[in-house]
């Protein structure tokens, strides 16, 4: 086991350990199981525990009446983890759509296979920047694609463009909650879960707003689009520093860069009619009259709608400076790239410290456990993977709870770890002399 001020990290199979957790002990679950879709030649990614019931439901033993889960999918099999989930017990509320722009598609040119399969020999293969040759393959750098072939004739130049794969560019999160005990506001009230974080995980903006109907009385400004802080009666220009409603699409800067380019410079309203329940219609008071609601007025790219979350280089290997540098096919991975990653290939498959295959950005992590956990709340990762929930949860200032059966990650989880308390102990330093 791995403790720590902050963090508890238990090492085992997550059906072992998650029935020793109390009951309702637990206030979000964010976490990244796997996609079971044997990636890398790892058998951990292939167990089919992600679509296990039997630990869904322990996972809804341990959280609290309210309480969130974010479970990532793979897009080909995140459907069986959703029913498993629900099988649970669990309420299924939405899906959020992860989307980015560096994936890359592993496809199989039809055209090349139909040559194959006839007996048509390669002329050679693709040259690279080092001098040497890509080798066939479905690897990172080695795909069918870079193998060079004589032009298609007959069937092969009909099939010529065809593959059988899409671009990777998105993955789905399972939202759920565990059912409420009574009202929303009484789960809350007791157990302290049941709700999102919509203000704190708002999308952050400084742009003025023009005109429209502002009020000082607060429950209508409750019913506004853009929630609380509409509180001036004047036409003046109005800056809504809380930001835009979050929505169930997040981007990395990649994506968002790409979409603004699509979508070019765009104009919102200035404001939006709608019924309002606080200004009763004379003839009929329970149905409200129209009225304008203040609506942004602002430009922009389409990406200013959505978080976009935000990757850093140093972050997978942030706080693991005393681990060594290993390759990834040192580890055991099959990802086509030759013995040890050595020789021509050695650039694509560099050394570093945090081997491991699927490491989520930290800036996405502390999006998601900050919407779904409540302040001073415990996070539970029943799949740690490298620690990414773990140091997004300590760094927004939650406990965390996480279990990992692979312990050549060990090491990794507990470097990242004790650098997010080492990170978040100097913050919490600064912010106390800016008050003396």
């Amino acid at each position: 086991m791995l403790k720590g001020e902050t963090y508890t990290v238990h090492i085992g199979s997550n059906l072992d350990v998650l029935p020793t957790l109390e009951d309702n002990s637990i206030d979000s679950i964010v976490t990244d199981p796997p996609y079971e879709l044997g990636f890398m030649g790892k058998k951990w990614d292939s167990s089919g525990i992600a679509y296990s019931v039997e630990l869904w439901k322990e996972c809804l033993r341990v959280l609290k009446p309210g309480g969130h889960l974010l479970s990532f999918g793979g897009t080909r099999t995140w459907h069986r983890v959703a029913v498993a989930i629900e099988d649970a017990g669990f309420e299924v509320r939405d899906s959020i759509a992860w989307m980015y722009g560096s994936g890359f598609p592993k496809s199989l040119d039809v055209s090349k296979a139909i040559q194959k399969a006839s007996g048509v020999e390669p002329i050679g293969y693709r040259e690279n920047e080092n001098g040497g040759f890509y080798g066939e393959g479905s690897g990172w750098n080695a795909t069918p694609r870079q193998l060079f072939m004589p032009e298609p004739e007959g069937i092969a130049k009909q099939w010529e463009g065809w593959g059988t794969a899409l671009k990777p560019a998105f993955e789905p999160i399972v939202v759920a909650r565990k059912p409420l005990i009574g009202t929303v506001a009484e789960n809350v009230l007791t157990h302290g879960t049941g709700a999102l974080n919509i203000d704190g995980s708002r999308i952050g903006t400084t742009d003025n707003l023009n005109g429209g109907r502002y009020s000082d009385n607060k429950q209508e400004q409750d019913s506004q689009t853009y929630g609380a802080g509409m509180n001036k009666r004047s036409a003046e220009d109005y800056s809504q520093p809380l930001g835009r409603w979050p929505a169930n699409v997040i981007l990395d800067e990649y994506s968002a860069e790409i979409l603004d380019e699509q979508t070019g410079e765009l104009k919102a309203a200035t404001s939006r009619t709608a019924r309002d329940k606080h200004v009763p219609m004379p003839n009929n008071p329970q149905l409200g009259d129209l009225v304008k609601h203040p609506v942004y007025g602002d430009t922009g790219g389409a990406s200013r709608f959505f978080y976009v979350a935000k990757a850093s280089k140093r972050d997978r290997n942030e706080g693991l400076e005393e681990l060594p540098a290993i390759r990834a096919s040192a580890m055991g991975y099959d990802i086509g790239l030759g013995e040890a990653g050595e020789g021509m290939f050695k650039d694509r498959n560099p050394q570093k410290q945090n081997f491991h295959p699927t490491v989520k950005p930290t800036d996405l992590m502390r999006y998601l456990v900050k919407l779904v956990t409540p302040p001073n709340g415990t996070v539970l990762d029943p799949f740690t993977g490298s620690g990414s929930t773990g140091k997004a949860a300590i760094l927004e200032g939650f406990r965390f709870v996480g279990i990992e059966l692979t312990e050549d990650y060990i090491p990794i989880i507990e470097g990242r770890l004790k650098h997010a308390e080492q990170l978040k102990a100097e913050q919490q330093d600064k912010e106390k002399e800016q008050l003396f």
